[in-house]
């Protein structure tokens, strides 16, 4: 996997998060056409670039702690 497919990958994944509209994590792998584990290793890679990421079941969609957002996908920004 291309590292620009991972960069689009997790800026897709952000904005989704940041517009509260990703669903469950099954709809959110659905969406991204990935298993849920591999949309797992992305939430992963995510956080160990400095986002606190959680899911919330009353809003139905993955939420981020702490406010921020990432660049070009690679570097988590806090707002």
């Amino acid at each position: 996997m291309a590292i620009t497919e991972i960069n689009r990958t997790i800026d897709w994944i952000d904005k989704e998060i940041r517009f509260k509209r990703t669903g469950s994590p099954i709809q959110l792998a659905g969406k991204l056409s990935m298993s849920v584990r591999m949309l797992y290793f992305y939430l992963d890679m995510m956080k160990s670039l400095g986002a606190q990421i959680t899911y919330s079941k009353d809003e139905t969609s993955f939420e981020y702690i702490n406010l921020g957002h990432f660049k070009d996908g690679l570097k988590w920004i806090k707002d």
